[in-house]
């Protein structure tokens, strides 16, 4: 059972890691640490709340709902299936070129998804107005004729036929219309051919573990990974997490990109120093980069001399907040109570 914070933010069990969205989070330290458990059970709370969620077709900018892509990509993986390992953890081979691709498949789909998004509101407001002005007034047995004299039956079934094709290029963004109107007028004016199925919008979990090599973290002018994060919210990215071994990998353009960090154990301390200076909301009169660096030392068991109490910070980490986070709500509206 995960906590509660008194103003209502839910927690990971054992760490007060608060559950944050549309949030990238950073992951440092050494081999054997605690980066991929700790990411993985992030994650894993993340999809556990956000079943507690319900999408709503009427307010498709609200991303609540489950989520419909756990993607891993990590250096020990040998394979890539890419976005085709539909409502199953996807798992990708950590390379630049597959991460390159997949931030082609992602920025393909949601290209897809807010054209078919126009296309399903037309469809589903004249389903309603068509139900309203004529399902009432009109016999069943001459229902299709008059249907089909409808003025706009040809964009109709052009816009159905559409929809049809994103829902079998993208099925695990199927959902369900649980309006029985749109439903039985779509079906009737279609000749049965709309399966009761509109889509959603992605929501997206991203875990990169220890790419330390790549390329895509040094640079980022031109880097299509850098620009995807950037933009994480309207990509439908929910969490982003990437492990490191420390932050001088990344450029200071990137590293102001992350809302938290968890640094564990084995940053060094002219690392440290760079993570203080990107982090400005660290810097103040009462609490400088020494005061940082003694903080995190103590915090991992850094100046512990006693090997029994080794294991007591084994996995600790020194949590992070770098930028202000929308926290997850039930509805974004309403606080888990």
């Amino acid at each position: 059972m995960n906590n509660l914070t008194s103003d209502g933010i839910e927690t990971l069990n054992g760490c007060d890691l608060p559950i944050t969205s549309f949030s990238l989070v950073g992951f440092l330290g050494a081999p054997g640490c605690g980066k991929s458990t700790n990411m993985q059970k992030l994650a894993e709370a993340v999809i556990k709340y956000s079943n507690q969620t319900t999408y709503d077709l009427d307010k498709p900018e609200i991303n609540n709902g489950k989520i419909t892509h756990h993607i891993l990509i990590s250096p020990s993986i040998n394979t890539d299936n890419s976005l085709a390992n539909k409502d199953k953890k996807i798992l990708i081979q950590g390379t630049d070129q597959n991460i390159l691709n997949l931030v082609d498949s992602i920025k393909e789909m949601n290209e897809a998804f807010y054209q078919t998004l126009h296309i399903q509101k037309f469809l589903r407001t004249i389903a309603i107005d068509i139900y309203n002005q004529k399902y009432n007034k009109i016999q069943l047995i001459h229902l299709q004729q008059q249907l089909k004299q409808h003025p706009q039956y040809d964009l109709i079934i052009k816009s159905l036929e559409a929809l049809n094709k994103f829902k079998d290029n993208y099925p695990e963004l199927l959902f369900k219309e649980n309006n029985q109107n749109i439903v039985q007028v779509l079906s009737d004016i279609s000749g049965g051919k709309f399966d009761g199925y509109m889509t959603r919008r992605p929501k997206i979990i991203l875990l990169l573990d220890d790419l330390a090599g790549s390329r895509l973290y040094s640079s980022t002018l031109n880097n299509a990974f850098y620009n995807l994060l950037c933009i994480r919210r309207h990509q439908g990215l929910f969490l982003s997490c990437i492990s490191l071994h420390s932050p001088g990998n990344l450029q200071y353009s990137f590293k102001m990109q992350f809302n938290s960090f968890l640094v564990f154990k084995g940053v060094p301390i002219d690392k440290l120093k760079l993570l203080y200076d990107c982090i400005t909301s660290l810097d103040s009169v009462n609490f400088n980069v020494n005061d940082f660096i003694k903080m995190y030392q103590n915090i991992t068991g850094y100046n512990e001399t006693d090997m029994s109490k080794k294991d007591d910070f084994r996995y600790n980490f020194l949590y992070i907040q770098s930028q202000p986070i929308t926290a997850i709500y039930l509805n974004f509206d309403q606080k888990l109570k």
